[in-house]
């Protein structure tokens, strides 16, 4: 196998990989989707919320919004943490929005405790008040996989078989054996793209060994 840098910009990575097989590439693009950790909003206390929108759908809304990811700040949370829903400092981040209309509330006006985490795109609408209405709340952030929830899920990821899916008259039949492929990964934002393909590959890495020391 041999990879082969192609085109790379912003929260765009484009490569090659040569002369593999299709359920190897298509196992990176599962732990890519699946295995790399990145922050979202996992937590919502309504404090006050006097919008047209129901405390449920705030919260929707919240937990879909990309935060910023520190991969060297911030571990998975334990089991534990996760079943009593009570999370420690080294796998989550406090967050509070205070608003009152008339005004629309923007993700930039959500206020992180860490200046690490927070939206990626400050101008995402979150809802519009009126008048004399008011929106306050406590989130919490914390870390996760994109296999748990698609809210942790690091962006667009696929590839394609290269040669025939060029030229439709060719035969699109798939080939046996090791084949070239065109990998594509579009980041939301939370971690740039080699960042997704490294951490990736270290959880690849981390799950063979264990298959190995479950095996002997």
């Amino acid at each position: 196998m041999k990879l082969v840098k192609g085109k790379s910009k912003g929260n765009l990575l484009e490569f090659d990989i040569m002369k593999s097989d299709a359920w190897y590439v298509n196992t990176l693009r599962r732990l890519m989707l699946g295995e790399t950790s990145v922050m979202a909003i996992e937590l919502v206390e309504l404090v006050k919320n006097d919008s047209a929108l129901y405390d449920e759908i705030i919260a929707h809304r919240l937990g879909l919004i990309p935060l910023s990811t520190d991969l060297k700040g911030y571990v998975l949370p334990t089991d534990e943490e996760i079943q009593s829903g009570e999370y420690l400092a080294q796998s989550s981040c406090k967050m509070t929005l205070k608003m009152k209309g008339p005004c629309i509330v923007y993700a930039k006006d959500i206020k992180s405790k860490d200046p690490k985490i927070k939206p990626v795109y400050p101008d995402t609408p979150i809802v519009k008040l009126i008048e004399g209405q008011e929106l306050e709340l406590i989130a919490t952030a914390v870390m996760g996989l994109g296999k748990t929830h698609t809210k942790w899920s690091p962006g667009h990821i696929f590839f394609r078989r290269k040669g025939a899916d060029e030229d439709p008259k060719k035969d699109v039949q798939a080939k046996e054996g090791p084949q070239d492929f065109l990998f594509h990964i579009e980041s939301w934002g939370q971690l740039k793209p080699k960042e997704i393909a490294t951490t990736a590959i270290g959880s690849f890495d981390k799950q063979l060994k264990e298959f190995q020391t479950l095996i002997k």
